[in-house]
């Protein structure tokens, strides 16, 4: 044991005299690096006092100096390296996520694919973490002194004629460079322009958003003030820094102040012009002025003419748009136009803030009656990604209605910031750290606080510029200040963007069902677990396909709807033609009386996945016979009817109001599918195909079982088989005319809420049905007609 303390004591008197301080060499000497500034000369001249790179004199150390001893100092401690390393690390990570996200945040709404979402999501909350984690980080280093000397950076100490104080000796030349990184972290906080939140709960916890910038706006102050720095030209580059950062902390929080629930039906009820109509005690004063002076007088009645609705102008400058143009194809620039024009006078749909008038209504209508499924489905489009830049991103907020005047300002704030950290001294400096490899180990700590401090520097002026060009380009901004004709070329590309997925996903039951079932101890251990949910919605994402939307389907949704919408001439035959689920289209078929079981007398639940099933079926059935006839209506028929059960598995909250009560029914059906495809030992589609049609359904399945199952998988069986019946023309004009009916049906009785932040999910093709639904009239939302007729007092004669 005496042996080992004798070897201790020897190795720790070795690295005492590794990191003693060693007595100047006649020849070149390393640069000591002061860390305060010299003494005042005693002339009067005023001084300024350097930054810390340009009191950096540097030559090259003799070759006696650069030993192994030198390698192996203070420097290498373990301990003192990862609280060197570790804010470092951090601050990079927060500049790359920066970058992450202002590239890639606008995918969200571009892509269907999991595994990019999920990124996205996880860099975004990432984002949130490491910003205020490391500002925490530096203001406790400071005040721990961990930085302290200039051995940290396998520096020679100061000279002892050097006069520093305390607190300067202690946080040394990493503890300014901790202050200085502190307003970019600031800047990270405030995040990137194109996302602001992800969901609609994070708009509605904007206080709680407040109380956070709050809080790291403080700590930032109190860096400040803890390590107040010495270098005039620096320490006002960190105050401009601290100010844009502190610019983009209160654009994020007013944004998400703006896009809660409220916020948003308040913006929309100001669209709605306010009359207060004739002065009431005027008038009744005129009437008892005239009854004193005993002047008869009588009401006549008088028809009023009618109203007429006029939008507000997207413009500044209150260019007249012309709505009622027959154009069969909209360039670009109209597109834009009327996009915002509608929009912001029919956004109140979103969050059902205000009811619409009848001239409201017929205007819309009208104009809509008037397009191409080609342009009704960009100017929905266009529609959708104005609701998210207003929901999700700064876009709007606070740029004074599309003027970029915080944009400006901070971008001015960071330019001449940075024009006054890198400073010709400062570089040259560098140059001298970069020319040599001596040097670069000697200053290696050093080298890379330089590093990182011109990254964020430089990174910041790149976004900041990046993110104003943005500004300047959305088009907001090319319709409200009219200069679309200078940058045409640009607009038009920004028009022409996809701003959605542009694809639907689609599930089919039998496949879903026959791909992953789930053993039951798997089940009974998810459940246990609690990761049921999980499990089935990773079931659920293996088997789900995307299909682009195609332009036949778009032709198809669209005339249907125009053709519902020119025969609701008022809102009464809008909200029948709306609510049917089937029935209407029976009746024009002559089918109504053989198939009527199937749709109205049973709830939209049950008949959905009825006839789910059911056109599986029939598709399999046909698929030979049918090949070349009707083939646009059977792949109609196919994909609505995949992509509602998708709907229904997915996101069952869209329709929810719709499909009521239609679990146990989904749940009832796969127990008897899985018991009659476990008996036949089925794994194929068309094998379970051929079961289910080969079962004997000549008695109803309701009068052999009762009320004891709600499962609809031989009630499909019954109608496959009536279904079949019809020549093949007549038979998929009457499912393509059901699913159509069941579609609107779905987005008729929908929320306006569920929809409003599906464009920062991908978009859903429901939400364009819905939307042109009330733009065509067929919406919940309009008043109806009141009567036009007054009345005025007239002198009797």
């Amino acid at each position: 044991m005496a042996k080992l303390h004798i070897l201790a004591i020897i190795a720790l008197s070795s690295l005492l005299s590794v990191v003693q301080p060693q007595p100047p060499s006649p020849g070149p000497v390393v640069a000591d690096i002061p860390l305060c500034p010299p003494p005042p000369p005693l002339s009067p001249t005023p001084t300024v006092s350097p930054s810390p790179l340009s009191a950096l004199t540097i030559s090259p150390p003799a070759s006696s100096d650069f030993t192994d001893e030198t390698k192996s100092s203070d420097f290498t401690d373990e301990t003192v390296s990862w609280n060197v390393r570790d804010i470092q690390a951090f601050v990079l990570l927060s500049l790359f996520l920066q970058c992450f996200l202002f590239s890639c945040a606008s995918q969200r709404r571009l892509t269907n694919k999991t595994w990019l979402r999920t990124l996205i999501s996880s860099a975004y909350f990432l984002a949130d973490w490491v910003a205020p984690y490391t500002i925490g980080l530096i203001s406790v280093r400071l005040r721990g002194g961990v930085c302290a000397s200039p051995e940290t950076y396998g520096l020679r100490p100061l000279p002892s004629n050097r006069d520093c104080s305390k607190s300067e000796e202690q946080y040394g030349i990493h503890g300014w460079y901790l202050s200085f990184w502190a307003p970019f972290l600031l800047l990270h906080l405030g995040g990137p322009d194109n996302v602001t939140s992800l969901s609609a709960e994070e708009n509605n916890m904007w206080l709680q958003q407040l109380i956070r910038m709050n809080s790291q706006l403080v700590s930032t102050i109190l860096i400040f003030i803890r390590f107040a720095s010495y270098y005039d030209e620096v320490f006002l580059a960190s105050k401009l820094f601290f100010l844009a950062g502190a610019i983009r902390c209160i654009e994020r929080v007013h944004s998400l102040y703006l896009a809660r629930s409220g916020g948003f039906k308040e913006s929309s009820a100001t669209r709605v012009k306010l009359q207060a109509g004739p002065d009431f005690e005027k008038l009744s004063e005129a009437q008892r002025t005239m009854r004193e002076a005993n002047i008869p007088t009588q009401k006549e009645p008088v028809q009023l003419p009618p109203k007429k609705f006029k939008p507000h102008s997207p413009s500044l400058r209150d260019v007249e748009l012309v709505f009622d143009t027959d154009n069969d194809q909209l360039d670009e620039k109209s597109l834009l136009q009327f996009a915002l024009s509608f929009y912001n006078n029919f956004k109140g749909l979103f969050f059902g803030a205000v009811s619409y008038s009848h001239e409201q209504h017929q205007f819309t209508r009208d104009f809509f009656l008037r397009r191409s499924s080609r342009d009704a489905f960009k100017l929905a489009e266009i529609e959708l990604s104005f609701i998210h830049e207003d929901l999700h991103t700064k876009t709007e907020t606070p740029h004074l209605d599309g003027n970029p005047v915080a944009r400006v300002i901070t971008l001015s704030l960071i330019t001449a910031a940075s024009v006054l950290y890198c400073q010709e001294d400062n570089l040259t400096a560098i140059r001298s750290l970069l020319s040599d490899y001596r040097l670069q180990h000697t200053y290696g700590w050093f080298l890379i606080d330089i590093t990182i401090s011109y990254a964020l520097v430089f990174g910041a002026l790149i976004l900041e510029i990046v993110s104003l060009l943005m500004v300047l380009l959305s088009g907001r901004n090319v319709i409200a200040f009219n200069y679309y004709n200078g940058v045409k070329l640009i607009a038009n590309a920004m028009v022409n963007m996809r701003k959605w997925k542009e694809s639907f996903s689609k599930c089919n039951f039998i496949c879903y069902y026959l791909s992953y079932r789930t053993p039951r101890q798997i089940s009974f251990i998810a459940e246990f677990l609690f990761i049921g949910p999980a499990l089935e919605a990773w079931k659920l994402q293996r088997k789900v396909t995307s299909e682009s939307v195609s332009k036949s389907l778009k032709d198809k949704i669209f005339t249907e709807l125009k053709m519902r919408s020119k025969l609701a001439q008022n809102l009464e035959i809008a909200t029948k033609l709306c609510s049917q689920r089937g029935d209407w289209i029976l009746m024009q078929r002559s089918c109504y009386s053989k198939l009527k079981w199937s749709l109205g007398e049973v709830e939209y639940g049950r008949s959905f996945l009825l006839w789910h099933i059911a056109t599986d079926l029939v598709c399999y059935n046909s698929k030979d016979c049918d090949k070349d006839a009707s083939n646009s209506d059977r792949q109609f028929c196919k994909d609505i009817s995949e992509y509602l059960l998708y709907l229904f598995l997915a996101k069952p909250t869209m329709i929810a109001p719709a499909a009521g009560n239609s679990v146990k029914i989904f749940q009832d059906t796969s127990l008897e599918a899985e018991r009659l495809f476990h008996k036949r030992s089925i794994t194929d589609h068309d094998q379970a195909c051929q079961a289910i049609l080969s079962v004997n359904t000549d008695i109803k399945p309701a009068i052999l079982k009762g009320d004891a199952s709600e499962s609809v998988l031989f009630d499909a069986c019954i109608l496959a088989k009536q279904l079949s019946g019809f020549n093949a023309d007549k038979r998929w004009s009457v499912m393509s005319g059901v699913w159509m009916e069941l579609l609107t049906y779905a987005a008729f009785h929908s929320k306006g809420t569920d929809h409003a932040h599906q464009p920062s999910q991908g978009g859903e093709l429901l939400t364009f049905v819905w939307l042109l639904m009330n733009h065509l009239g067929l919406g919940k939302q309009f008043r109806k007609e009141q009567s036009r007729t007054g009345y005025r007092v007239v002198v009797q004669k």
